[in-house]
């Protein structure tokens, strides 16, 4: 048998409270009318006095400031959406972290149908907002996004994401004229460490490099592994002056340190050569290859030094 209006109205509260989401129900003017019982413990966790009942929704979105304020401001204008008709239903996923903890909602707001619904008074005009926590799948897509962009043996950013990051630069280069740059390092003679002492010396030496590059580069600068013994580094901003001196820093890092492997104490030195990012570049395709043969010019040129490539020049740079 149909339920008639007031059954289903008597059945709705336990409903809504058997739900996980944070829900409340908002009256046309944006006024908090009824919330469920997750809701009730989530305005409790965060001061919420009366389950903020009473409380106008709308406006708690415009009153937003700090971190986070834009998006709530966008959100509140959504709820007006639903409210006057403009749209049916919105849905986005936010970040609300605390000091100790990283969380993420999924937000929907849905236009309330009941038996008045044909109605246009005002009174009938009501919306129900909810907001169920997301944050064990976000942190996996996270994590799922970092091993994806991530070198497994130095903990560096793989090739795949220099590229990205590349691609960024020389866009904003093309639009804003921003100067970018980049350089490719490569360990000399490091086939004769796998060779002699085995791949797991090898790995030792690769982890030790990684941590003195990233120690030479700016905090602006973006370092990946994308390759064997080959690695990169992007440079923001950067002509090619200020690359060769950021170049120079890391080639000395390598040159000064000692490799201290499950083997013993080893050696080592790079070869780098530097790039500009030019605005006729169709990808950051052609900066590498620009920066791979001025690499190959240090190697030509003795190793353990750096050399770069300008347009219609050949500038070496002693290592």
């Amino acid at each position: 048998m149909e339920m008639d209006w007031l059954s289903e109205r008597q059945l709705a509260g336990p409903v809504l409270d058997a739900l996980t989401a944070s829900i409340c129900v908002v009256d046309h003017s944006g006024v908090i009318v009824a919330v469920n019982e997750a809701w009730r413990h989530f305005s409790k966790d965060n001061g919420g006095k009366d389950a903020f009942l009473g409380e106008n929704y709308l406006d708690a979105c415009r009153r937003a400031t700090g971190e986070g304020a834009d998006a709530a401001h966008c959100f509140g204008q959504n709820v007006e959406d639903v409210l006057s008709g403009r749209c049916e239903r919105f849905e986005t996923e936010y970040p609300c972290h605390s000091p100790d903890k990283r969380r993420w909602f999924l937000a929907r707001v849905t236009k309330l149908r009941t038996g008045e619904a044909a109605s246009t008074n005002d009174a009938t005009r009501v919306a129900v907002i909810s907001h169920q926590e997301i944050t064990t799948r976000k942190l996996l897509e996270c994590d799922l996004k970092k091993l994806a962009e991530t070198d497994e043996l130095t903990g560096l950013k793989n090739r795949r994401k220099f590229l990205a990051s590349a691609d960024i630069l020389l866009e904003q280069l093309k639009r804003e004229g921003v100067p970018a740059s980049m350089f490719i390092i490569d360990l000399d003679h490091f086939k004769s460490i796998n060779d002699t002492h085995g791949h797991a010396a090898g790995d030792d030496a690769l982890r030790h490099v990684a941590e003195q590059f990233d120690r030479a580069i700016r905090r602006s600068d973006v370092l990946a592994r994308i390759g064997g013994e080959e690695f990169a580094v992007l440079l923001p901003n950067t002509d090619e002056w200020g690359a060769i001196m950021v170049a120079e820093r890391v080639r000395a890092s390598v040159a000064d340190s000692i490799v201290d492997t499950r083997v013993g104490k080893l050696n080592l030195t790079a070869s780098i050569g530097v790039t500009t990012f030019w605005k006729d570049d169709r990808s950051p395709d052609a900066a590498l290859g620009r920066a791979d043969a001025a690499l190959y010019l240090a190697k030509d040129g003795g190793r353990n030094r750096v050399r770069t490539s300008t347009r219609g020049l050949w500038s070496p740079v002693a290592g």
